[in-house]
């Protein structure tokens, strides 16, 4: 992450800017009181403002927008906020002070991954019809993208309109599970059983991503994303990198975030590395969390009361659990299908269609 520079006069705006960015993880290198300060520090320090982000208010003493332009050549990247009237027509592309946590997180991270394509406000959820649930795995081989590709076959089930999106760029699965090919071939997504389509976000879809997903929410009643593993989510929600750029939508704009852990020892230790990131990170979608492969009997409650115990901490829209029936998943990878074409009367199967119903309520 950037260092930060904060150059406002309002003690109650730089408190909150400077406090939040700190919990948050970032580190706030110094905190200018008037425009003479800052300048100082910046040129006795140069090597660590060219790395720096500064956020600027238009309500610092001796600020002006020819100074502000001169001191960007030393900057890595500024973004400025509306605060005095009087000083406001100096500039352009200030933007409102943050009134939340989640606001201003989403804001500076998307001027860190893409800072010319920002709009002159704090970015807000999208309007629209699409219900978009973001499907992450808590480790690996949790099952994220089983439990990702059969909710999206049992919401179609329910004749809603579902698009399943492969987001997990490292180690795509989806098309694999279901042996299919070239799926973006025939337009931006393929039809793959009544009320259900799949697409893949590539590397070429990622620069217009939000175009993209518009046009897809406006089709769609839902769509399911599988995104996989989001170990090390904080540091992918300021990455440039394409590969990182679902995840960060997601963050930013999906309606919820599931997160499926496995319920062994290793699952545990993982599911509570993602909570304590999560802790200190800010991402707008609401939060749940499903626990997949529970054992049965005592062995299966004690996984299930340590998960609840971890998992409550986030105050998580819903838990889940999901008993494990290997023989279930095993059928529907021989013959790469989904869990209700293979065997609807599973265990398995009939936990996720309840998933599915609770979604659609």
């Amino acid at each position: 992450m950037p260092t930060v520079i904060t150059a406002i006069s309002s003690s109650e705006t730089e408190g909150f800017i400077a406090g939040t960015l700190f919990a948050q993880g970032w580190s706030v290198v110094f905190r200018a009181i008037d425009w003479e300060s800052l300048e100082r520090y910046i040129n006795a320090n140069p090597e660590a403002a060219r790395g720096a982000l500064l956020l600027f208010a238009s309500d610092l003493p001796g600020i002006t927008k020819a100074k502000v332009d001169a001191i960007t050549q030393k900057i890595r990247q500024t973004i400025g906020f509306s605060i005095s009237a009087q000083r406001e027509s100096d500039f352009i592309d200030l933007h409102e002070v943050p009134q939340s946590t989640t606001d201003l997180v989403s804001l500076v991270r998307g001027f860190v991954r893409a800072p010319m394509v920002r709009g002159l406000n704090t970015p807000q959820r999208a309007a629209r019809k699409a219900r978009v649930i973001a499907v992450g795995s808590a480790g690996s081989y949790t099952g994220c993208t089983m439990v990702a590709m059969n909710l999206a076959m049992e919401l179609s089930i329910l004749e809603k309109s579902i698009l399943l999106i492969e987001g997990n760029y490292r180690a795509p699965s989806i098309a694999a599970y279901l042996a299919m090919r070239n799926l973006n071939s025939d337009g931006p997504w393929k039809t793959i059983a009544p009320h259900l389509s799949l697409t893949e976000v590539d590397q070429e879809h990622a620069g217009t991503i939000d175009e993209f997903m518009d046009r897809a929410a406006a089709e769609f009643e839902y769509i399911i994303i599988d995104l996989g593993s989001i170990s090390g989510l904080s540091n992918r929600l300021t990455d440039r990198r394409w590969t990182s750029t679902m995840t960060t939508w997601c963050c930013d704009q999906a309606d919820e975030l599931m997160i499926v852990s496995r319920a062994d020892q290793l699952g545990a230790h993982r599911l509570s590395q993602v909570i304590d990131l999560l802790q200190s990170t800010s991402v707008r979608a609401a939060l749940s969390f499903v626990m997949n492969m529970k054992s049965p009997g005592k062995r299966g409650d004690s996984e299930e009361s340590r998960f609840l115990s971890s998992a409550t901490a986030l105050k998580p829209i819903r838990i889940r659990s999901i008993a494990k029936d290997s023989r279930a998943v095993m059928a529907a990878e021989d013959e790469h299908a989904t869990l209700v074409e293979i065997n609807e009367r599973s265990n398995l199967r009939k936990s996720i269609a309840e998933l599915a119903r609770e979604l659609k309520s």
